[in-house]
């Protein structure tokens, strides 16, 4: 909130770092709407991982829109004129859960891959659907909590959000789902899971007929893109602990803009990776864009 309780330096640099993060995510959510729409294609869809990385953009978009476009427009640089900001920050962690989940089963399934191809290929690939639908149902459902932990209020004739003080059970639950559930958990299964695939690479390595280059460049880009999902969360989990144990004082909105530019990190980022990795699609998006610029020095 911007009012007198707060007399500290936080909101001199805030605006900055917030028309930052606007730009920064609305170049997410572009290159993330792209790189699903060239996705969808026969051609891409025949792979089962597509299945996992559509959704991990999905599921980037919806972040983008509540990070740049909510937190750091509508509700700060535009003064907080509508509200909403219950269901935005339901819908942050909603679809950081669903990335978290997204990134950990395609990360099982290339391990599983490189080390035992023969054995759950085939249940991997009829199962790729289901289990992305059931990384949304699970987020909805553990993510509930977070609703319930900013209340609206109106000051000036603005609008702005602010901490709700929940009774100690709330607040538990809430501890536990942002630090264990979308923070310690994901961090450790990420971690561990491409040490594996890592080690799984070097050692076929020496083979380089068992694997394409299509699928080497995917794997790699997958391991980036699960060690920014890593570090990501971990400046605004320092800052939530330090917050709720009252060793650091912070505006509200300046809180919501400053760790949403860490988050914003990988989610702007993820289709860049998967695009750049895989030559076919990499070649798609170059025709694209040289496309896009002769049509415009025609005119």
């Amino acid at each position: 909130m911007r009012n007198a309780t707060y007399e500290t330096d936080w909101e001199a640099f805030t605006p900055a770092v917030s028309w930052f993060n606007l730009f920064y995510g609305l170049f997410g959510i572009v290159s993330n709407a792209l790189a699903v729409s060239l996705m969808l294609n026969s051609k891409f869809l025949k792979f089962a991982f597509v299945i996992y990385i559509i959704n991990i953009l999905i599921a980037d978009i919806g972040s983008g829109i509540s990070l740049a476009i909510y937190w750091n427009f509508i509700y700060y640089l535009a003064k907080g004129k509508i509200g909403y900001c219950q269901m935005f920050c339901y819908v942050v962690h909603l679809t950081y859960s669903v990335t978290n989940l997204s990134l950990i089963l395609f990360a099982l399934e290339r391990f599983l891959i490189l080390n035992f191809p023969f054995k759950f290929s085939s249940f991997l690939r009829k199962s790729v659907a289901i289990l992305m639908i059931l990384s949304w149902l699970v987020s909805l459902i553990i993510e509930i909590p977070e609703y319930y932990k900013y209340e609206e209020i109106i000051i000036d004739k603005e609008t702005h959000c602010r901490l709700v003080s929940l009774d100690g059970i709330m607040t538990s639950l809430i501890s536990v789902i942002e630090i264990v559930w979308e923070w310690i958990m994901p961090s450790v299964v990420l971690t561990l899971l491409n040490c594996g695939i890592l080690f799984a690479l070097f050692k076929r390595k020496s083979n380089p007929k068992s694997h394409s280059s299509n699928e080497s460049g995917i794997v790699k880009a997958l391991v980036i893109s699960c060690f920014l999902q890593v570090i990501s969360p971990t400046p605004r989990a320092i800052m939530s602990l330090l917050i709720r144990h009252g060793h650091l004082e912070i505006p509200t909105d300046s809180y919501a803009v400053i760790t949403s530019s860490f988050l914003l990190t990988s989610h702007s980022l993820n289709s860049y990776l998967f695009i750049m990795s895989w030559s076919n699609l990499k070649k798609r998006y170059q025709k694209l864009f040289c496309t896009f610029g002769n049509n415009i020095s025609q005119n």
